[in-house]
């Protein structure tokens, strides 16, 4: 089966085919390796919230078609949100979307919903607006557990 991931410091959505009973190890070995010490990666299941073990590893193996992961060597991240000068930070998994922290800072910050519909993610102090299916350990860098976003109106094309 392929498995579809993304790691830590890379936006990029990888595969590789594995088999339903490879360990955690082997896994971890194929999606990182060369880019970060194996021994210390979790992995994380596509919003889940829970680091896999060997067990709930080998049973998303055998039962999901195309299984999603995130690995990543910080077990949570701070994911910071700025609207209109306030600042609010939500600790979620690194396999957490960039469209669930938007859906939550929306609702922190009481916007309404047809005005939430039109603001965006945008990494704090850059013009980048990574899509919604970003992982956000996908963002982070070296060691550092966290990322800072801006919640901006997206552009509007007229004419």
């Amino acid at each position: 089966m392929t498995v579809f991931y993304q790691r830590e410091g890379s936006r990029e959505v990888h595969s590789f085919e594995a088999k339903d009973d490879e360990s955690i190890v082997v896994i971890v070995e194929r999606a990182v390796g060369g880019h970060l010490k194996v021994e210390e990666v979790a992995i994380f299941e596509e919003g889940c919230e829970t680091q896999l073990t060997d067990e709930l590893l080998r049973d998303l193996l055998s039962t999901k078609k195309h299984p999603r992961f995130h690995f990543h060597r910080c077990r949570r991240v701070d994911a910071s949100v700025t609207y209109n000068g306030r600042t609010l930070t939500h600790n979620v998994a690194p396999s957490t979307t960039l469209a669930s922290v938007k859906a939550w800072a929306d609702k922190a910050f009481r916007i309404d919903p047809a005005h939430a519909a039109e603001h965006v993610l945008q990494l704090h102090g850059t013009i980048d607006r990574p899509t919604a299916s970003t992982h956000v350990g996908a963002l982070t860098t070296g060691h550092l557990c966290a990322v800072m976003f801006d919640l901006v109106p997206n552009e509007r094309i007229q004419g």
